[in-house]
């Protein structure tokens, strides 16, 4: 055996001692949940990817990935299956693109983790602005957030303990107080304008209805299925997705919080996943994966 092999070996067998009951159970020969499709590893120019932690997707077939590594926006099309486009959106005001949206109107929303600002991007790929929320109680510093069908914002503020409502124009709407938990992550909104909030150190997800002014549990704790959720989305038909960075995998509740399933695992093959981040899920049943360590995109049919 080569040392790469070995090497290869000792590290599986360093993340499989973390991982959660059941995380390394390799995919179904004929999986029920998400069915691998294709894989996207680089730009039109032949770029490679470096290690993307966001993706976005529309119903038009609009795809955004958020190249981290090399600091870009790349667009993309998507269309029966297949793929056309990769062209590159580099800006001055986005150095570390982490987590993206697309709004109704083809406007793309990116956060930059470094300067702790979401920068707006025109379909030509210029700089649009920044959000500046108006009408807060105090200073915003997004750490994570959401786009609902209607454009709203939600963001999480983790430094000021809170999650604010947007509306397109940027003014707050609401602000609910996160509670008494040290590792919300994520945030998440269904089509109902239900509310997610997922604890990566508990693995606890929870939610606020539409009028609701504080967050209450959904979920007990999830630690033994999920080793560390670092993503979470709705996909409008009673399902939350997390994607567990940490024990590489995406688990499926219900929108009562209840385990549903756990799907893929660790692994550099396609259809396998190293540290993914971000997941975005269409209406046509196609799910876009970022697998960060792995310096690509996925892309996942997931059933219904």
């Amino acid at each position: 055996m080569s040392v790469r092999a070995l090497s290869t070996t000792a590290l599986f067998l360093a993340l499989a001692a973390s991982l959660p009951s059941g995380a390394l159970a390799v995919p179904p020969a004929t999986p029920t949940g998400m069915r691998y499709q294709r894989t996207i590893y680089a730009d039109s120019a032949d770029v490679a990817l470096k290690s993307p932690e966001g993706v976005a997707c529309d119903d038009r077939g609009a795809v955004v990935i958020a190249d981290t590594g090399n600091a870009r926006l790349l667009t993309y099309r998507w269309k029966d299956g297949a793929l056309e486009g990769g062209t590159q959106v580099k800006l001055a005001q986005l150095s570390y693109p982490v987590r993206v949206q697309i709004d109704s109107k083809g406007f793309v929303f990116a956060l930059d983790r470094r300067a702790r600002r979401i920068v707006k991007v025109d379909a030509k790929g210029e700089f649009a602005g920044f959000v500046e929320p108006q009408g807060a109680s105090s200073p915003v510093t997004p750490s994570a957030f959401k786009l609902d069908a209607s454009d709203n914002m939600y963001v999480l503020d983790v430094a000021a303990k809170r999650v604010l409502v947007l509306a397109p124009d940027a003014r707050v709407t609401r602000e609910i107080p996160l509670p008494k938990a040290s590792g919300i992550i994520d945030v998440a909104v269904d089509s109902g304008g239900r509310i997610y909030i997922v604890d990566a150190v508990s693995a606890v997800v929870f939610s606020a209805d539409k009028a609701a002014t504080s967050f209450e549990p959904l979920s007990k704790s999830l630690k033994e299925q999920i080793s560390f959720p670092g993503y979470l989305a709705a996909d409008n038909r009673g399902r939350l997705y997390v994607v567990d960075q940490n024990g590489n995998a995406v688990v499926k509740l219900g929108v009562d919080g209840t385990f549903q399933g756990r799907e893929l695992g660790i692994g550099w093959n396609d259809g396998f996943v190293y540290y993914p981040a971000q997941l975005c899920l269409n209406a046509g049943g196609d799910a876009f994966l970022a697998d960060r360590n792995n310096n690509r995109v996925q892309v996942f049919a997931v059933s219904r």
